[in-house]
């Protein structure tokens, strides 16, 4: 402090003021904090305002506390900007100004400072401007001013929409109280209901999630509407989404999505640009428009949208609306990568290692191959710079540490079908089961549609969700393919939720139970013995290839062009491998589960309780509608359960030809030893005059092996072998 340093000067006018270190001595530090001040020090400039309004080690001077706080404020300090608007509000020092204090508030509020946020939200609720006056408060809130959140919920209590959204804000996300979703909801609800469009925004969220309530999509849907139609660009935002995607309660249009998105879009929200592009690039909804969706994709690119940077490096790769360059495709890759975009980093990667707008360079492109990898990316692209100098890689299978390096291995060997997201378009829900969520979509790159399936975590799933999606994955590898099995095409990642999808063929004429449906009345017995026949067939080729099914029902049976193939593999088993499920517990559907399961878990389940299931779908291709239709409650089928494990069947439809009914009769005998087996099922098809097995491939030589074995021994076909042609 004696040589001149101003910090120095501060700090031994604070020991004096608080006696650290020395004797009390008020006026000396008063003399420290002066030497501090007229050198700009800028706190001490604040301080030293502070001592001549309070009167401390000088005589109290309001007109030289507003001189030294106006200094100190002018310089930046946001404590001397809220005393210095107080000066002007109530005349210390300085004649009133109130314009002049609201300056000063407002660029002490700017920096944080909850006091002058507080007197902001005082001095517009003064001027009956609700908006700004909440606006301050919130912040004020956030900042913890308890005085502030008593104003917000006074304003709500009194019908201010505004403060009841925010209130319902701060409810849900715990800000400055302890949460409570209950509550949220409850304010929500009061200022949708008045009009407020961010809360029916987030009432529509409450609705959707179950937050607070109980969970109602069309309601959701309902005030993501009224939102939307009030300007609100989330809300519309969503209602493109629900338009593109369709649900059971709303069809897909995709004419409207396109409106919704593009009303979003104008309001700079970016996800809504990035879909915006994808519609223009594939002319959804609309007339294809490759500059328009450049245009849009470079809106959402610069708006920090990481899909979007990587779809416009995909544009300036591929010449997509705009002029090929390399050095931009590359400098967008970047971008979206650095956001953590596993597609743009396998991009990134390549672009390294093969100098492709940017210099060659190995050690980059093995960094960004890595990061993709360990973000669960899959990637067609060998990862051969990674694995170069290892001597030694042991075979996808059982030995990978992980579920993800199982993944990542079973497409090094290309094993797998990797099919980017972004070729699936128009995708539209089919049907959601206990074990998954099934879509329909458009697949760009063959022109054909397949079917999407996202598995669902359950309490029954053995370990996690991406073992029972490899679970399901290798059951389909196993059976090396026949025409009466729903073949999988490849995998593909969700870049929003991260979630693995399996590619499956679509059947034209969708599953077993609504395709009887809708059909049943045209159906001859030769038509309804040659659909049961073909079911048989498969299970034969499961069972020959030691693949238990465990789940067969007639949502499981699917037909394409008049012919039936068995789908859905997620609870399948490996014959006498007990570790070849993902799954543990009890579960199928009573009306066609093994009846000894019923009722105790523990029973085997065999090739036995296929058969089983397979005679209650031949009763249902009889009828023409599925088993004990009736029974629709939960006591209901408790109750059937109990029924079947005592030996209730349904009853044979008059007119069944009798050696139809009594092969299902066999089949679904009360013991297991009873039931013929499934070459004996089909000896009998072949007494009716069906006997013409499907194609398959010659039967792997180890069935009971999942591992994927060398790169150079591929199992699988390629990719144009394994479509249906819709």
């Amino acid at each position: 402090a004696g040589n001149g340093n101003n910090e120095a000067q501060l700090y031994l006018g604070n020991c004096y003021r608080n006696g650290i270190g020395v004797e009390k001595d008020e006026i000396k530090a008063f003399n420290c904090y002066e030497v501090a001040a007229k050198n700009g020090n800028n706190e001490a400039e604040f301080i030293l305002g502070n001592c001549y309004y309070d009167g401390i080690g000088v005589q109290k001077d309001e007109v030289k506390a507003f001189n030294w706080y106006e200094k100190a404020a002018v310089n930046g300090n946001n404590e001397a900007q809220l005393y210095l608007g107080n000066c002007y509000k109530n005349g210390t020092g300085i004649e009133k100004d109130e314009v002049k204090a609201l300056y000063w508030y407002q660029k002490a509020a700017e920096k944080g400072d909850k006091s002058a946020q507080y007197c902001l939200g005082l001095y517009y609720e003064n001027e009956k401007n609700e908006i700004k006056a909440i606006y301050w408060y919130q912040n004020a809130v956030e900042n913890g001013e308890i005085k502030a959140f008593e104003k917000v919920k006074k304003l709500a209590e009194q019908g201010h929409s505004n403060a009841q959204y925010r209130l319902g804000h701060f409810y849900k996300n715990e800000i400055f109280i302890e949460k409570d979703i209950n509550k949220a909801f409850y304010w929500y609800e009061k200022a949708a209901e008045n009009g407020n469009k961010a809360a029916q925004y987030n009432l529509g969220n409450c609705y959707y999630d179950g937050t607070g309530i109980q969970k109602d999509e069309v309601k959701a849907f309902y005030w993501y509407q009224i939102a939307a139609e009030n300007g609100d660009k989330n809300a519309q935002y969503n209602l493109g989404l629900y338009y593109k995607n369709g649900t059971a309660s709303i069809g897909m249009n995709n004419v409207k999505s396109l409106e919704w998105f593009k009303k979003s879009a104008e309001q700079e929200h970016n996800n809504a640009q990035n879909q915006l592009g994808f519609f223009y690039k594939y002319g959804i909804g609309i007339e294809k428009d490759e500059v328009k969706a450049f245009y849009w994709y470079k809106k959402a690119a610069e708006n920090n949208n990481k899909y979007a940077q990587h779809n416009l490096g995909l544009c300036y790769e591929n010449e997509i609306g705009t002029e090929k360059n390399e050095v931009k495709a590359f400098e967008w890759f970047k971008k979206s990568a650095e956001q953590g975009y596993i597609d743009a980093q396998n991009k990134l990667a390549i672009c390294y290692e093969n100098g492709i707008g940017s210099e060659k360079d190995k050690i980059k492109a093995i960094y960004w191959h890595k990061r993709a990898t360990e973000n669960k990316c899959s990637t067609e692209h060998n990862l051969n710079l990674y694995h170069k100098d290892k001597t030694h890689i042991k075979a996808a299978g059982s030995e990978c540490e992980n579920a993800t390096e199982w993944i990542k291995k079973a497409l090094e060997y290309k094993k797998v079908k990797l099919i980017p997201h972004h070729e699936l378009i128009n995708g539209v829900s089919l049907y959601t089961g206990g074990f998954g969520h099934i879509a329909k979509s458009f697949w760009t790159k063959t022109n054909n549609y397949v079917v999407c399936k996202k598995l669902k975590n359950t309490t029954i799933i053995k370990h996690d969700l991406l073992d029972a999606f490899i679970h399901e994955l290798k059951i389909h590898l196993h059976l090396d393919y026949s025409d009466r099995i729903i073949r999988c095409l490849g995998i593909s990642l969700d870049p929003e939720t991260n979630e693995y999808l399996l590619i499956m063929q679509y059947a034209n004429s969708g599953d077993l139970q609504n395709y009887l449906k809708n059909n049943f009345k045209n159906l001859t017995w030769n038509d309804k013995k040659k659909l049961a026949f073909q079911i048989a067939d498969g299970l034969n080729y499961l069972h020959n290839e030691y693949v238990l099914h465990r789940d067969l029902h007639s949502k499981n049976i699917v037909i394409h062009e008049n012919n039936a193939k068995i789908t859905d593999f997620g609870i399948s088993k490996i014959q006498n491998d007990q570790n070849s499920t993902a799954y543990i517990g009890n579960f199928g559907v009573i009306a066609y589960m093994e009846p000894k399961r019923i009722l105790d878990p523990n029973f085997p389940h065999t090739r036995s309780s296929d058969i089983y299931s397979f005679g209650v779908i031949m009763w249902e291709i009889s009828s023409g509608y599925p088993p004990f239709i009736k029974c629709t409650s939960d006591s209901d089928r408790a109750a059937l359960g109990y029924a079947i494990n005592s030996g209730t069947r349904e009853v044979t439809i008059p007119n069944t030809p009798n050696e139809y009914a009594k092969l299902y009769i066999s089949c679904w005998d009360q013991e297991p030893k009873q039931r013929p087996t499934i070459n004996d099922v089909l000896d009998e098809f072949k007494r009716m005059g069906f006997g013409i097995s499907a194609k398959i491939k010659e039967p792997v030589k180890d069935r009971n092996s999942l591992t994927l074995g060398s790169k150079t021994s591929d199992i699988s076909t390629q990719s144009s072998d394994l479509y249906i042609n819709s």
